[in-house]
């Protein structure tokens, strides 16, 4: 099935978006040719075998970075998290859940990352109720995420495309686009020490994703499976 990414993906339904970290000189060289899908697909996926039944995969470009084991040790500093030689080697993804949940994790750092202060208590509360109210008031709170497009064609923007069967990569995040939102990561843990432990636990897969996309100066690519 064809994919051309973009917002065509968006109004289909029982999709489950995901981040996907990619080695930055890797983006580069995806974006030389975003529309030309077999410079796509021979970048990012291994061919699956029809006879076995075996599906595409990801590459070992898009799998393992290429620094050495000091080098990622040496990055791998934040003392909260522990990363394993594998975890820090390999480069990862982030199930965002089926669409059209919202990102909460992102919903919850720019509400606590705004001025007025939010009921983190009830957010990170163990009763339902008193968490669901508290989230209410927080999915109000606009998120802007970067989502760039790769090409355009007069007014539209366009994602990456793709001959593998998937829904689509709909766009891409640069290093530097990772790199802030580690920081309001920092900055919220930062304003709130009590309730810091308690983010961390709750938001342990989200916090190790993008901790590991700035370590290792990945960039990452917005899919849909």
């Amino acid at each position: 099935m064809r994919s051309y990414a973009a917002a065509s993906y968006r109004g289909a339904m029982g999709m489950y978006p995901a981040y996907k970290e990619i080695p930055a000189a890797l983006l580069t060289r995806l974006l030389e040719r975003p529309d030309d899908e077999e410079w796509v697909d021979g970048l990012l996926f291994e061919a699956g075998d029809p006879d076995s039944g075996t599906a595409p995969g990801w590459s070992a470009a898009v799998s393992y970075s290429t620094l050495t084991d000091e080098e990622l040790r040496a990055r791998f500093t934040w003392p909260h998290l522990t990363f394993s030689a594998e975890q820090q080697r390999r480069l990862g993804g982030l199930d965002l859940g089926k669409h059209p949940d919202p990102d909460w994790f992102s919903h919850l750092l720019f509400a606590a990352d705004t001025p007025q202060r939010i009921d983190l208590a009830g957010v990170l509360s163990d009763d339902r109720d008193e968490r669901n109210t508290a989230w209410e008031k927080i999915v109000e709170v606009p998120v802007q995420v970067a989502d760039r497009s790769a090409y355009r064609r007069g007014d539209v923007g366009y994602g990456f495309h793709t001959d593998v069967p998937c829904y689509g990569i709909s766009g891409y995040r640069t290093a530097e686009d990772l790199t802030s939102v580690w920081g309001r990561i920092e900055r919220v843990l930062a304003s709130c020490p009590e309730h810091a432990d308690r983010i961390i636990e709750q938001f342990e897969a989200q916090i190790r994703y993008y901790h590991g996309c700035v370590a290792r100066g990945s960039a990452d690519l917005s899919v849909c499976w």
